[in-house]
């Protein structure tokens, strides 16, 4: 599975996210209109006064997933990435035929040191990502069902795998099929595995193109980063967690 990571996935999103402000300002939903708030920096997308929202939109709930968190990773690997690192930065100060040259391989890489950086993270780290990523500093989660022409509207708090991966006795990675940098989320408890989708990807923000700068695009450089993706996500929104509809077609 190809993963699009050179920051196109975020400017969609601001889209759909002034989309599902939209329609809960026009239907007066909160007391407060429903500002979206632009930028990677903020862990909400959009706020209705002091209430804190996460807005993810989906054409259809049974197929692909949604992005709980961005994470800076630089400090969370040791020394795993660093002579990497520092290769790279000698590579950028070369003429831009041969960092172009050099694309596939450092790819190749960078993408063999992520498989082999899960094998750094401890239960705790895990566990925290996991928390912290889906409930901290949210106040409700809105996905906007395009299909059904519905807002599904939940309290993250609830989400299962937040109970679970503050009790469990220990994780387990899955590895998808062909896929280097990203592994599915198992927590185990009494020796009964625990699968809510939760995926953890190792990757860069911008792609490799961006971290030799020899990309087309506005972004000049890439750094590493954490992501915590919801797969299933329609298992998780009808089975696993309650939610109030809200249909606006």
């Amino acid at each position: 599975m190809g993963f699009v990571n050179d920051g196109s996935v975020h400017w969609s999103g601001i889209a759909n996210e002034e989309n599902t402000a939209k329609i809960l300002n026009d239907m007066k939903y909160f007391d407060d209109d429903v500002i979206t708030i632009g930028g990677t920096t903020h862990k909400e997308d959009a706020v209705a006064g002091n209430i804190k929202l996460s807005i993810k939109d989906k054409k259809k709930l049974s197929t692909g997933s949604f992005d709980w968190a961005n994470i800076s990773a630089s400090n969370k690997f040791g020394s795993h990435f660093g002579p990497f690192f520092d290769k790279v930065k000698k590579i950028r100060s070369d003429d831009f035929v041969v960092r172009k040259g050099l694309v596939d391989s450092i790819r190749t890489e960078f993408s063999s040191l992520c498989s082999d950086a899960f094998d750094n993270l401890s239960k705790k780290q895990v566990c925290d990502i996991v928390t912290k990523s889906i409930s901290h500093n949210i106040d409700y989660v809105f996905v906007n069902d395009q299909e059904n022409k519905s807002l599904l509207q939940f309290d993250p708090k609830n989400h299962p795998a937040i109970n679970i991966a503050e009790t469990c006795d220990s994780i387990r990675f899955d590895t998808p099929q062909n896929a280097k940098s990203s592994r599915k989320i198992i927590f185990i408890k009494d020796g009964v595995d625990y699968d809510y989708g939760l995926r953890l990807r190792i990757t860069s923000n911008n792609g490799i193109n961006a971290m030799l700068d020899v990309g087309k695009g506005k972004n000049r450089n890439s750094y590493l980063t954490i992501k915590l993706q919801q797969d299933s996500v329609k298992k998780l929104l009808q089975d696993q967690i309650a939610c109030k509809e809200i249909s606006y077609g």
